[in-house]
């Protein structure tokens, strides 16, 4: 497995730069930044289209692509995430512009990923990626919703049948640097290190600002497992009420409460402890009672008054 980004014009070289060589020093793994050179060998109209041609320029059968604006922050293994038959990333956040493309092309929400980190097989994706250039490059469409290579990729794995494995948003936080939580759960990568603006990695990679982090949260790996694609009860006061964990970290449908739209399990001292969390915030704690049912030992939405 190799890991590649893209890096064109001095200001994304140098953000590429930096950012590879996290990757490479958390996670082992040889890196390649696609730059100017190939850029202008390819003949293509925006950078963002090298991502297509990955297994044309990249001498690997299995490569992790990141995204230049992403950080690695915690050491952790892609290998072991690697499928043969599937692309692995993170579902999209389910904000106004991705549900509206989902609508318009027919793409269940919850099966839009975020093609800022993709681990991909040569032999499952060599074709898949050309056709989706094809696709950009010809369909007039298309062109009324996003230039690049994101939505054109989602829209032709889902009519393409190709499987997708996801996993949970430690793995590409988009959005990061919104609320605390994503500064207390020990997040992998992180997709920028303040939500709107990528520059700002830059002055965390040159010494120059240092995010609050504090990995205070243990997370229950193995619980965490255990209760993927489980439904269970959750007890909340008088209230009880079924709840879908999906494999990757995402609830439901529906969402908890309070925009409750994730989930993990944290290590205790007795007992596993479930949280419930919004995009930006832990919501409800709970505690396990049996196998499949959990009650609320704490509220954590703020007051509202």
């Amino acid at each position: 497995m190799i890991a590649v980004t893209i890096g064109i014009g001095e200001a994304y070289k140098k953000l590429a730069e930096h950012a590879a060589q996290a990757v490479h020093e958390m996670t082992g793994l040889k890196t390649l930044i696609l730059d100017d050179q190939h850029f202008t060998r390819s003949g293509l109209p925006h950078p963002h289209h090298l991502k297509l041609r990955l297994f044309d320029l990249v001498n690997d059968d299995t490569i992790m692509f990141f995204d230049s604006d992403m950080v690695c922050l915690n050491a952790w293994n892609p290998q072991r995430f690697a499928k043969a038959d599937a692309v692995v990333a993170v579902v999209e956040r389910p904000v106004p512009t991705i549900l509206r493309i989902c609508q318009a092309w027919d793409i269940p929400w919850r099966e839009y990923f975020n093609a800022g980190l993709m681990i991909l097989n040569r032999r499952c994706h060599h074709d898949w990626l050309r056709e989706t250039e094809r696709f950009v490059m010809t369909n007039e469409k298309f062109r009324e919703y996003d230039p690049y290579d994101q939505a054109a990729l989602n829209i032709t794995r889902y009519r393409g049948g190709l499987k997708l494995e996801l996993l949970d948003r430690r793995y590409n936080w988009v959005g990061f640097g919104a609320g605390k939580l994503c500064f207390e759960v020990p997040v992998f990568m992180a997709h920028g290190l303040k939500d709107g603006d990528r520059f700002a990695n830059m002055d965390f990679f040159e010494g120059r600002s240092k995010p609050p982090f504090d990995w205070q949260i243990q997370i229950d790996e193995k619980e965490m497992d255990r209760l993927k694609n489980q439904k269970i009860r959750v007890k909340d006061g008088r209230r009880e009420k079924s709840l879908l964990l999906n494999s990757d970290g995402t609830i439901g449908p529906p969402f908890y409460p309070g925009m409750g739209c994730y989930w993990f399990t944290r290590k205790r001292s007795a007992t596993p402890g479930l949280t419930i969390a919004s995009q930006k915030e832990m919501l409800e704690e709970f505690t396990r009672v049996d196998e499949n049912a959990w009650e609320s030992v704490q509220e954590l939405r703020p007051a509202r008054h």
